[in-house]
């Protein structure tokens, strides 16, 4: 290995490792969190504008409906936190209407993008302080803890809580609680069980960027971790598992063949898969259900005009 790629691969180890770790298993998959690089972030953009992708336009809809209502509940000098923030659009809705927010904390795993996102909201809300946290917000919180103690508000749309399976939903769900404290409360945005045509086509594009978006995971692996994927020779593959109540996505190698990873030799046999993301459909009682194991209990919900996205208010028990 020559000294660049001895580089490349000392300031990715966790990601290395995540890699190999998830490539040499029986069913082979790869972490969902390591599709938000900046390329990554900038196609979800898109896919978040696309005629099947409902959630996006579903949610600002409902927004629209519920801020008034939201900035009552919040109240006056609240601290926004948003983990996976993403571009801010549906925050600064949040944010326009709410009664002196003191504090932005926009968390996202991929700088660049976080840092133009938190500038836009910078210019267009002056008034408030924004601390940008570039990390992966499914660990520790720890990092918060400089912002004040009170009127804590995590801010969490896009049916994000839906890529972690049930027990790591009800641990992050834990984990909110003790940032919020007693005096907080959590906004999160959870998608509805509906149609099987109908989730499916909104993880099928026709476009295909939602495809790209699934292969842009093995275009890091490929530029960052030295490997050698070829993208022609495995294809997007999503579905819904009626069992799991969840949409899967996987990436399907079209032949056998065998990719090198930093020296590190992964077989695929022909139709073998990588799963790469989960979403978890729920009903509004099952969302409940999962949540007050979490030690939250719901204080209102909402569901948007065509039923197809669903918010909530939680706070702690």
């Amino acid at each position: 290995m020559d000294a660049k790629v001895g580089s490349l691969i000392e300031n990715n180890n966790e990601f290395y490792d995540d890699v190999i770790d998830g490539l040499s298993k029986k069913q082979k998959s790869l972490p969902c969190k390591y599709f938000y690089d900046q390329v990554g972030s900038e196609l979800f953009e898109e896919i978040c504008q696309l005629d099947e992708y409902y959630v996006t336009r579903s949610e600002l809809e409902l927004i629209d409906t519920i801020k008034s209502e939201l900035a009552q509940l919040i109240g006056s000098n609240a601290v926004i936190i948003e983990p996976g923030a993403g571009a801010g659009i549906k925050i600064q809705k949040l944010l326009a209407t709410l009664d002196t927010p003191s504090t932005y904390v926009p968390i996202d795993i991929s700088r660049d993008f976080l840092n133009y996102s938190g500038e836009i909201i910078k210019q267009k809300f002056p008034n408030i302080d924004v601390f940008p946290v570039a990390a992966d917000f499914t660990q520790s919180f720890k990092w918060l803890d400089y912002t004040v103690q009170s009127n804590r508000v995590v801010f969490f749309p896009g049916s994000t809580i839906g890529n972690f399976d049930p027990a790591q939903a009800e641990s992050f769900l834990s984990n909110v609680g003790e940032i919020i404290g007693s005096k907080g409360a959590i906004i999160i945005g959870v998608d509805l069980v509906k149609p099987i045509a109908q989730l499916e086509a909104a993880y099928n594009d026709q476009k295909g960027i939602t495809a790209e978006f699934n292969k842009n995971i093995l275009v890091r692996i490929n530029n960052e971790l030295n490997g050698n994927f070829d993208l022609d020779l495995f294809e997007h593959d999503a579905f819904f598992n009626v069992e799991k109540s969840r949409i899967e996505m996987h990436l399907k190698s079209k032949e056998d063949q065998s990719v090198i990873i930093n020296e590190q030799q992964i077989d695929f046999k022909e139709s073998e898969r990588i799963h790469t993301e989960n979403s978890y459909k729920y009903s509004i009682d099952s969302f409940v259900e999962l949540a007050q194991r979490a030690g939250l209990k719901r204080a209102k919900s909402w569901v948007d005009s065509n039923n197809r996205v669903s918010m909530h208010y939680l706070v702690n028990q």
